[in-house]
């Protein structure tokens, strides 16, 4: 079982709840929440882990239909009728 701990008692707290039963247990959503907020509480990000990768060019799959579509739009202009 993958981060397998007792909570509440005798529950054990896994991450199969629409496989494993007895989840219904009263106060067994009320202990996971508060292990959920104490590791966020606890843990705060100190490295940027996508930094190693390039920036960002959304432009790259545009084609002329969409970069006209995108300056019409810019513009207010309505869009033109099919008819």
């Amino acid at each position: 079982m993958a981060g397998t701990g007792l909570v509440a008692g005798e529950a054990v707290v896994d991450a199969l709840p629409y496989f494993d039963q007895g989840y219904e247990a009263p106060g067994l959503w009320e202990a996971a929440a508060a292990l959920v907020e104490e590791e966020t509480r606890r843990y705060w990000p100190t490295k940027n882990h996508l930094s190693y990768l390039p920036a960002l060019d959304y432009s790259a799959f545009e084609t002329d239909i969409m970069r006209n579509e995108f300056e019409r739009l810019a513009a207010g202009q309505p869009i033109e009728c099919l008819a």
